[in-house]
């Protein structure tokens, strides 16, 4: 076949295809008209399944058996009184009040490069304004003997998000009335991607672990100003009217008066869960006022149907 040939025949198929029916939209299609009967059928079967659902996630919330108390001051323990049965895993969470992590300023004020375990000094620091104002260690305002850490060196971790740990390391202890120790599981708490991502650097000198799952927990931002983190779990069943105590250390850096200025509250919470999860009675919630607000339309399209079948006559 010749050059010009084929340019013929390429040009022809080339033609073809332009007034092809896919070309020219003219594809043979289905589209669908719900009827009235249709629409109203479909609102009501999806409002009564949403509420079907809501009652449903409502009635499992209520099986969770949950535990709060508060606690203040440096170191404290006090003795508890298990009010229900609580089944195997139980959730040791802290809860914090009056506590806002979603502030743009806080948020902001941390290094991820850092957090990932790249080498970075304080002029690099000091010019992205990254971690402003906490920079160096003497920005922490913390007892720097403690662990011979040198004022003038970046804090490692640097920024507000990360100093906010110090007011919420706490550790806990919980045993029995007898003194045997009940123990509290705390790996795996923090996200897969925190553990795998975040790694810690010797250089300059840490004032705290950036590889501890605590700090992991804590560096992932809450939305709302009362929240709780996880700090782990107990691996068996505590049954109803058992006596525990519960022994609360600050971490070294804590500093009392600080916390107490600043109005902020904290608990302790041991949580029950199932297959849906912990507490969230919010969930079933909006699944019922979805339901409720499907159903109020299936309803208003038999009035507007009903109204329009009497203008017909």
């Amino acid at each position: 076949m010749s050059s010009k040939q084929k340019e013929d025949a390429d040009y022809e198929e080339y033609e073809s295809l332009k007034q092809s029916k896919f070309k020219q939209q003219k594809l043979p299609g289905w589209r669908h008209y719900p009827s009235m009967l249709n629409a109203i059928l479909f609102f009501f079967s999806i409002g009564i399944l949403s509420i079907g659902i809501g009652v449903a996630l409502f009635l499992f919330s209520e099986d969770i058996v949950e535990e709060e108390f508060d606690y203040y001051n440096n170191q404290s323990s006090f003795v508890y009184n298990i009010s229900k049965d609580m089944k195997a895993d139980i959730m040791v969470y802290y809860k914090v009040y009056n506590f806002y992590q979603n502030n743009r300023r806080f948020m902001n004020s941390r290094s991820e490069d850092q957090l990932r375990g790249k080498k970075i000094t304080k002029n690099d620091m000091e010019d992205r304004h990254e971690c402003d104002p906490i920079i160096s260690n003497e920005n922490l305002n913390i007892n720097l003997s403690i662990d011979n850490l040198d004022g003038k060196e970046l804090a490692n971790p640097c920024g507000l998000l990360a100093r906010s740990f110090i007011l919420f390391n706490d550790k806990f202890t919980i045993s029995f009335i007898n003194g045997t120790e009940i123990p509290i599981n705390d790996t795996n708490i923090a996200r897969k991607y925190d553990i795998d991502n975040y790694k810690s650097s010797n250089s300059p000198k840490p004032w705290t672990n950036i590889e501890d799952e605590h700090f992991l927990v804590w560096m992932r931002p809450s939305p709302f100003a009362n929240f709780t983190k996880l700090y782990g779990r107990i691996n068996r069943t505590l049954y109803k009217d058992t006596q525990i105590k519960i022994t609360i250390e600050s971490g070294k850096y804590f500093n009392e008066t600080e916390f107490q200025i600043s109005n902020i509250n904290k608990t302790i919470v041991l949580a029950t869960v199932n297959s849906f999860g912990g507490k969230n009675n919010e969930l079933a919630l909006s699944y019922g006022i979805f339901g409720l607000a499907c159903i109020v339309l299936g309803i208003s399209f038999i009035i507007a149907f009903k109204c329009h079948d009497k203008k017909d006559k």
